[in-house]
């Protein structure tokens, strides 16, 4: 009898082998190939769930009547064997099952969903989200799960990603959770896939989160290429059909020059080049970079690569405008994403003292990020990223990041992890796709310190609009050229709080050029500048 799923949601289709196997995971392959109406051809392999149990993950990308037939062992009876999917219309309201799973816009500027609607990328990072964060205790006086009363919260704030690793390290005991610790051979454990990291994965997908899930950090090549395919030969069968974005490995490179950086990089590419050959959805491959002066390229060039996840640092680097538009001009081709960078309630490290990381901080390069042509930007807390319970929980010979005793209960109320769901929504609203970074005057003459704190803008592609992004530092009247000629209506919206006020005044640019006021108040703002008449030339 066929089953019925809904377009984009992922469904489990259960089967039985007759044949036993001493290792179930690497002794055996069991693919299966699912026909939509359309004709479109997805092929998915069954993961060991214990015991002479295989599972295969699908979620399918249409509507209509789709089919199915296995492709397996003849001893294990499942050689053949058919069936049908009924996909109905999705009737929720999340927005990843409405338009599908994501894919790079052909302008290379910016992700869409499937059906071609914008995504703008707003991210949360959680580093020990698979077994650290804990789901049925919490200590914040208004949550009762550390791990679901966080995704909630981001949730109701308007992320629509989860940055997260399995951290199925070298360097730590959390590889022996994924897989057995008395085989000789790599055999996953399956009761932790059963009793944690699929009710994990689960809930952030019925959220509406995309989980941009890398498997672990860079040091963990040294275990093997091979290990770490089956690691993620592993995750793709399980996970696979959920929506999520592969990014590989944590700071892929690693810190090490010479051969341990370029073994890195190597050992990593194969595992990415494996991924793609495994993953039967086109699922978008990236790399969370290291943290590199200026930024990081490698990869950037490779086919498997779909968009960048950059490293800014978390304040021991002068971030600046001119860095971003440097690094488009040489890498323009495809998405970026400042994806870490200054982690509210971080200690900076500077190297004339370290200082408590404040929202404005993180604010100055988020919203530089987009301006200068980014299409998203990933928050950070520290006390979650590095799953602090209680102060005493902070480790004294690794605390760079921590000296001010930062927990997770304080971390999800910090007013920057508000504020960026305010950043996602102006954006949204403003149509980011259709803006493009504004190039100022190079001030190569001047030898004033503020010479480069102009104010970052982008203006429409029908040069009727633009967004001008004043930092706490950037206090002077913007020249801009590019517009149309023609009044506009000034606005400015206030990114602590996301409201938006009308100004009294207009501006007129004449000659396709015009002076922007100045900011209203002390702090950071965005003007909007919207033409309401057109002059006639």
């Amino acid at each position: 009898m066929g089953m019925k799923a809904e377009q984009w949601r992922q469904i489990i289709l259960s089967f039985e082998s007759k044949k036993t196997y001493n290792n179930p995971f690497l002794d055996v392959s069991i693919w299966s190939v699912f026909t939509g109406p359309s004709g479109r051809r997805i092929r998915r392999e069954a993961y060991w769930d214990g015991g002479s149990t295989y599972r295969i993950a699908f979620a399918p990308t249409e509507t209509g009547m789709w089919s199915y037939r296995l492709e397996a062992p003849e001893e294990t009876g499942l050689s053949g064997v058919q069936g049908t999917i009924e996909c109905i219309p999705y009737e929720g309201d999340l927005a990843i099952y409405r338009h599908g799973f994501l894919k790079v816009h052909p302008s290379g500027r910016y992700l869409t969903y499937t059906d071609g609607t914008p995504f703008f990328w707003l991210g949360d990072t959680h580093w020990e989200f698979a077994f650290g964060e804990r789901w049925d205790e919490s200590n914040h006086p208004q949550m009762t799960s550390m791990f679901r009363g966080m995704a909630d919260r981001r949730k109701e704030q308007g992320y629509n990603v989860y940055q997260t690793n399995l951290r199925s390290d070298s360097w730590k005991e959390h590889k022996s959770r994924y897989w057995k610790t008395d085989a000789t051979d790599d055999v996953p454990d399956v009761a932790f896939y059963q009793n944690e990291l699929d009710r994990r994965m689960q809930y952030l997908a019925d959220l509406g989160f995309v989980n941009a899930l890398g498997f672990a950090w860079s040091g963990s090549i040294e275990q093997g290429v091979e290990h770490q395919r089956h690691l993620a030969r592993y995750i793709i069968a399980r996970y696979g059909a959920l929506p999520v974005v592969w990014t590989l490995a944590g700071e892929v490179a690693g810190y090490f020059p010479g051969k341990p950086r370029e073994t890195a990089i190597k050992g990593w590419r194969e595992v990415a080049k494996y991924v793609e050959k495994m993953d039967g959805y086109g699922t978008l491959k990236t790399a969370h970079y290291t943290n590199e002066r200026p930024f990081a390229d490698y990869y950037y060039d490779e086919s498997w690569f779909d968009f960048v996840l950059n490293q800014a640092g978390h304040g021991d680097f002068p971030i600046n405008p001119s860095w971003y538009r440097t690094y488009r001009k040489e890498h323009g081709t495809k998405p970026f994403i400042e994806g870490e960078s200054l982690y509210e309630y971080c200690s900076t490290l500077e190297e004339n003292g370290t200082r408590l990381c404040t929202d404005a901080m993180l604010r100055r390069v988020a919203y530089m990020a987009v301006q200068t042509g980014g299409c998203g930007y990933t928050y950070g807390a520290q006390g979650i990223w590095d799953n602090i319970w209680e102060v005493s929980d902070i480790n004294p010979d690794f605390n760079a990041f921590n000296k001010f005793g930062i927990t997770w209960a304080k971390a999800i109320d910090g007013p920057g992890g508000a504020q960026m769901g305010y950043l996602k929504r102006f954006y949204e609203e403003h149509h980011f796709e259709e803006m493009v970074p504004y190039e100022p005057a190079e001030m190569e003459e001047s030898i004033s310190p503020f010479a480069n704190k102009l104010a970052a803008a982008t203006i429409s592609r029908d040069k009727t609009r633009a967004l001008i992004y004043y930092g706490e530092m950037d206090g002077m009247s913007t020249p801009l050229a590019g517009l149309c000629d023609g009044i506009y209506a000034i606005s400015w919206f206030d990114p602590r709080t996301g409201q938006t006020e009308k100004a009294e005044i207009q501006v007129e640019v004449r000659g396709k050029s015009c002076i922007m006021p100045k900011k209203p108040a002390a702090g950071d703002w965005m003007l909007i500048a919207e033409c309401i008449e057109k002059t006639e030339k």
